[in-house]
């Protein structure tokens, strides 16, 4: 789940950086496309990632635009109000994951430690209410099994 949070901070980062590099004028020429026929839209360059698909991705989008305005504003605390109203609409673990470390963050800021660590607390509750009712992998855990070390 952690990587999956990272990921998607990732590719929301390259995402929004995507304007900036083709603003240089490193847009793919029009004549590298004459082949793929009458196709407007050109490819993305082959360093990119390709564009995350679902909506989970979109609403985590959402959210650090949103924070990312109230901040420049001048109004982070305002963020706190929409952490709470996703937390309320959402039962996705990974987002509500990502909503309560948003939140404890904002916490630490005023320096409310006591507030974070109790928002932590309810995340690390719900995370494990969600690995117990996940299915378990066998005992190997999907490792390949090692041959036993010989007495040399």
């Amino acid at each position: 789940m952690k990587k999956r949070l990272i990921s998607a901070a990732a590719m929301a980062t390259l995402v929004l950086a995507m304007p900036t590099a083709f603003a240089d004028g490193n847009m793919p020429d029009a004549a590298q496309h004459a082949d793929a026929g009458a196709q407007s839209v050109p490819d993305l360059p082959q360093h990119l990632p390709p564009h995350p698909a679902g909506p989970d991705f979109a609403v985590v989008n959402d959210l650090e635009q949103l924070h990312r305005l109230y901040a420049m504003s001048g109004r982070e605390s305002q963020i706190v109000a929409v952490y709470h109203e996703v937390l309320n609409r959402t039962q996705d673990p990974m987002l509500r994951h990502y909503v309560y470390d948003s939140l404890a963050r904002i916490q630490l800021k005023p320096d409310n430690v006591d507030q974070a660590i109790a928002t932590l607390h309810t995340s690390l509750n719900e995370d494990l209410v969600a690995l117990n009712r996940a299915p378990h992998l066998p005992a190997s855990r999907g490792m390949p099994e090692q041959a036993p070390a010989s007495p040399e």
